[in-house]
């Protein structure tokens, strides 16, 4: 069985700091563009077979596709998931007046 990496939650509070903003939208781009290592490591397949597919020189088994719509599935929700926490910390931070001084 692969062990899977832990599901990266993204929380909102009123005293987020930009910093920590700053932080929350680095995850959240780099959960948005995943290399193939990334999806082989989710999915439990190795690299060179998720070129192969990608190449188009290899056809994958059932049981690989399902593992690789799992991966994908998941990094959707947690895309989701962060998108939702994006756009309450926009309206927080409309609501709220600019802070000054450095972050």
């Amino acid at each position: 069985m692969t062990k899977r990496p832990p599901s990266r939650k993204f929380r909102v509070s009123k005293l987020d700091t930009p910093k920590r903003v700053r932080r929350m939208l680095a995850q959240l781009l780099d959960l948005a563009t995943p290399t193939l290592r990334d999806i082989a490591k989710e999915a439990g397949v190795s690299y060179f077979a998720i070129r192969s597919y990608r190449r188009a020189e290899r056809t994958p088994t059932p049981a690989v596709l399902k593992r690789l719509a799992e991966a994908y599935r998941k990094r959707g929700g947690q895309l989701a998931e962060a998108a939702a926490v994006f756009e309450q910390l926009s309206r927080e931070q409309r609501r709220s007046p600019p802070r000054r001084g450095k972050s």
